[in-house]
């Protein structure tokens, strides 16, 4: 490893221990904790399923009894 090199890496290294800065321009500070407050429930049908516990699929939140056809581990015939 040439000189250049080493010294080179042990800038990186200083700058890794240094705390992160306040704020970075350009990026807008966003509490992402208060933007995702509600509960996830089914929301297949109208009115709403409303069920609990749900996983995401591409067509919204479903619980067990409405996901996709695609993904059901229901037995082969």
């Amino acid at each position: 490893m040439t000189r250049a090199t080493a010294a080179g890496l042990a800038a990186l290294r200083r700058r890794l221990d240094e705390p992160p800065p306040e704020s970075v321009p350009g990026q807008l500070a966003v509490d992402l904790a208060s933007t995702d407050e509600r509960p996830k429930v089914c929301d297949y049908g109208n009115p709403r399923c409303g069920a609990v516990p749900v996983r995401f699929y591409p067509n919204g939140w479903k619980c067990d009894a409405h996901q996709p056809s695609r993904t059901s581990r229901r037995p082969a015939p």
